[in-house]
């Protein structure tokens, strides 16, 4: 049985996740999601991949409809989409989230480079998209 502390974070806990996934979806109502072909979500203030990924992913889908969030916002969104995939339209430029991405494994290890993953692993879905 839980004790008055463990059930006070726990809810908290719980609190704050039906926040954080009520002011994702005010976010993507007011996009119109059914409106896009892609959300890319850049939830890291890394400026440098960040700018990676967004002119590799504007590159890749062409003259289709995409739109970038950004910071807090992207990172609600995530929150959002970890309880259920409720689009594919969704890709997350991150190498580390969502929780258990060990995309920076890679790159630490040598195995593949930044512009790799980027553009095979996190865009990836957008190759097989076009073809």
């Amino acid at each position: 049985m839980q004790n008055k502390t463990e059930a006070h974070v726990s809810h908290n806990k719980y609190t704050n996740n039906i926040k954080l996934t009520y002011k994702a979806q005010v976010v993507l109502k007011a996009m119109n999601l059914n409106s896009l072909d892609y959300i890319l979500l850049l939830p890291h203030d890394d400026k440098r991949f960040n700018a990676s990924v967004r002119s590799a992913f504007t590159l890749k889908i062409g003259s289709r409809r995409g739109a970038v969030v950004e910071g807090r916002s992207a990172l609600e969104i995530i929150a959002l989409y970890s309880l259920y995939n409720f689009t594919n339209k969704i890709i997350i430029g991150s190498l580390d989230l969502p929780h258990g991405r060990k995309l920076r494994n890679l790159i630490e290890s040598g195995i593949a480079t930044e512009y790799e993953l980027i553009n095979d692993v996190i865009l990836g879905a957008l190759n097989e998209k076009m073809q």
